[in-house]
């Protein structure tokens, strides 16, 4: 059986050391003031109404439904059997369609190659038999790595013994293959993803109009022709609806 590779997060169990966070770093050369990981901090009132932090270790979510695949017009960001969603930074143009697709703000043109970047659940490592560099330098074991596939494998184990969640939404639900623990708490807001403006007009659609942008006309009409764009619009109209039906009642 293929493998399934999934990312487990126990929010419970992360103490912001940032460890996850500089092992990537070192790993990947990444430029300062990126990041391929992160830890979100959320603050709220808990029921006793004192305040308190919610801690979200977050990065690519590897997505069963990719936008930033569909809408690529070099064919350079590609989903693998597996469910990896890697960049092939030999044909990546650079042309960052890719980066306002992704509902999760997981990807950023690299300053440096001036390529795409992001988590890659460390690919390279896997493909020799190792654990991505945050989940191997993580303190608190709050990340677990592995095949969901393999009912042997600690990821499976626990997916199975505790309740997990997802980051979706009713606009947002591409299949993400990162799932959190809270301990029955409910996800906030703040962490889960959004098709706002940004994403689907911002430099998404400052590329596709502008012919003296980074596509250019070639780019610009296979970016019409794309499904991916097709699908996006196709999303953004039935959010509207959705909308419009609740504003009816």
């Amino acid at each position: 059986m293929v493998a399934k590779y999934v990312m487990l997060a126990d929010t419970t169990r992360c103490i912001n050391c940032k460890a996850c966070e500089v092992a990537c770093r070192a790993e990947w050369d990444t430029p300062l003031g990126y990041s391929r990981d992160w830890v979100k901090e959320v603050e709220y009132v808990n029921a006793k109404g004192l305040p308190e932090v919610q801690l979200f270790p977050g990065r690519c979510q590897h997505c069963d439904d990719p936008p930033c695949v569909e809408v690529c017009p070099s064919g350079a960001s590609w989903k693998r059997e597996d469910g990896i969603v890697l960049v092939d930074h030999a044909i990546c143009s650079g042309c960052e369609l890719c980066v306002p697709a992704c509902p999760y703000d997981a990807r950023w043109l690299n300053p440096v190659t001036n390529t795409i970047s992001k988590c890659t659940f460390c690919q390279p490592r896997i493909d020799k038999g190792l654990q991505p560099a945050c989940v191997e330098t993580c303190v608190g074991r709050a990340l677990i790595f592995g095949d969901a596939n393999d009912p042997n494998s600690e990821v499976s184990q626990l997916l199975k013994a505790k309740e997990w969640q997802t980051l979706v939404t009713d606009e947002v639900n591409i299949g993400p293959n990162h799932y959190y623990y809270t301990a029955g708490k409910a996800i906030p807001d703040a962490v889960m993803p959004k098709l706002n403006e940004r994403h689907l007009s911002g430099t998404l659609m400052e590329n596709i109009v502008n012919p003296l942008g980074t596509l250019g006309i070639g780019g610009m009409m296979a970016v019409f022709l794309g499904a991916g764009i097709k699908k996006l619009i196709d999303r953004r109209q039935d959010v509207s609806n959705k909308e419009g039906s609740h504003e009816q009642h």
